[in-house]
């Protein structure tokens, strides 16, 4: 059964809470994360990937010979060489500074064919700790991936000097804006400033029957979340194989566990939210076509709504008319952001999905309330939302702008 309501609430912007926005210190202590977790990973990836072997460039060459290599039917690299150094005899397995980065038996066998028992080369042995020796210090391209920790570090010093900067500028030009503008909506002289210059409407509004352009963009944010997740966990799966191999050898990586850990959150909440996003396709999509997309304050229009897809699945369809204000102001040294519904009325609501496919609806804008009005640190935003509830899938929700006109313009 179709009902349309006519109740509706309203709430002062004044009696909002504000919430910080631009402060210095948020943005410190947001990129101050990303300097932090840079800082750290960029230790612990460079003490395994890049210290042992800028360490190992400083050890003596010494020679050896060696004794054992194969690859037993494991896959296991078994290498050993003898070497004499200060006159003391060694034996060591390690052949260089990335050995547990060595995972294919095909690179295995390779170290194996090149490095046969009894063949007469040189190690490198360390000086203060001459049990300690590589039979390779060639650099290995894995070590540039220390570079990832270390351009979130970058982002997150950067963050942390131009975000206050840049605060304190742009505080600076919306007092300068406000202070120029002294808007008093309540003024007869204002108002018809207002209407001449025309900041009341929205820019390529035409006039007559139109078809409403819907704010949401299912695909397109799909695409997005989904490339990005991608890239995401395509970087953080480097690290993860290295960290599991490890688990696997038997040692106990702990700190790069607990160090990957919320990059591997962050990646599957990427997904997660991909695999929403695509369910979201599927929905059923709404059209809706009004009489007027300009409408004056106290005036009404005839709307049209029409879905394109199964609406079985909805279980309530909802069509609300919501006016919103949004403002930027300062307060001290901060620059403060706020958004308020301070007008919303219930147009439709269906329970019966035979009724949701097709309707029309009547539309009065409120005539004592704003109209539409956009500045540099203030707007006032008129829409049409339609909402459809579906059980264990993602609901419908979409909006659709409108322009509310002041009551003195004529067309």
């Amino acid at each position: 059964m179709v009902e349309f309501n006519g109740t509706s609430s309203s709430k002062a912007l004044s009696h909002s809470k504000a919430t910080p926005f631009g402060c210095g210190c948020f943005f410190v202590f947001f990129f101050g994360i990303f300097f932090l977790i840079g800082t750290l990973g960029t230790i612990l990836v460079g003490s395994d990937l890049v210290l042992p072997y800028l360490q190992a460039l400083s050890w003596t060459e010494n020679p050896c010979t060696i004794t054992q290599s194969q690859v037993d039917p494991n896959g296991h690299l078994n290498l050993e060489y003898e070497y004499t150094y200060l006159g003391k005899q060694y034996t060591q397995t390690q052949y260089d500074a990335y050995e547990s980065t060595i995972k294919s038996r095909d690179e295995r066998q390779e170290i194996v064919n090149e490095n046969p028992v009894g063949k007469k080369t040189v190690c490198y042995v360390n000086s203060d700790e001459p049990q300690e020796a590589i039979l390779s210090r060639q650099f290995n391209p894995i070590s540039l991936f220390a570079l990832i920790p270390m351009l979130f570090a970058a982002v997150g010093l950067i963050g942390m000097i131009a975000g206050p900067i840049l605060t304190r500028r742009f505080s600076n030009k919306i007092v300068e804006a406000q202070e120029n503008a002294a808007f008093q909506t309540s003024s007869p002289l204002v108002a018809s400033v207002l209407s001449q210059t025309r900041d009341w409407q929205e820019p390529g509004v035409t006039s007559g029957p139109q078809e409403l352009k819907s704010d949401d963009h299912p695909k397109r944010n799909f695409i997005i979340c989904l490339i990005f997740s991608m890239f995401w966990c395509g970087i953080v799966s480097i690290f993860v194989f290295d960290t599991v191999s490890q688990w696997r050898q038997g040692e106990q990586p702990w700190m790069q566990t607990l160090f990957m850990t919320p990059f591997v959150l962050i990646g599957l909440g990427g997904l997660g939210g991909s695999v929403y996003l695509f369910l979201k396709i599927f929905n059923p999509v709404p059209k809706l076509v009004v009489s007027e997309r300009a409408i004056p304050l106290g005036e009404t229009i005839r709307m049209k709504w029409i879905f394109d897809g199964q609406v079985s699945s909805i279980r309530k369809m909802t069509i609300h008319l919501v006016g919103t204000e949004w403002i930027q102001y300062r307060r001290g040294t901060s620059t403060y952001t706020d958004t308020d519904d301070f007008y919303t009325e219930v147009l439709v609501e269906i329970t019966d999905p035979m009724q949701m496919e097709m309707g029309e609806v009547k539309v009065t804008i409120p005539a004592e309330t704003m109209h539409s009005f956009h500045a540099v640190s203030n707007r006032i935003q008129w829409k049409l939302q339609i909402k459809g509830d579906i059980a264990r899938w993602p609901d419908v929700d979409q909006s659709f702008g409108i322009t509310v006109l002041p009551k003195s313009l004529h067309r």
